[in-house]
């Protein structure tokens, strides 16, 4: 894969999400980086953590990111001001 290039992002099955989930239950709120090909995960305090972990092991995966017991990995908290 050449650096500018772009690959199709592929998700990881529900099964395997919930399975993370169900495992890793007391970990709330921390980052779950996922392979969807192999299946590996890896955790981290947040998004960074989790992929450099990753990439220790997985070089030229792309990962799939999850944050334990929410709905979302990131949260904006900024909202709209006026100039």
């Amino acid at each position: 894969m050449k650096f500018n290039e772009i690959p199709p992002l592929k998700l990881p099955s529900r099964t395997l999400i919930k399975k993370i989930e169900t495992m890793e239950a007391k970990r709330k709120g921390m980052i779950v980086a996922i392979d969807p090909d192999s299946e590996n995960y890896f955790l981290g305090k947040d998004t960074i953590a989790a992929v450099e972990r990753g990439r220790k092991k997985l070089p030229e995966a792309v990962f799939y990111c999850i944050r334990i017991g929410y709905p979302g990995v990131d949260e904006h908290k900024g909202g709209f001001h006026k100039l």
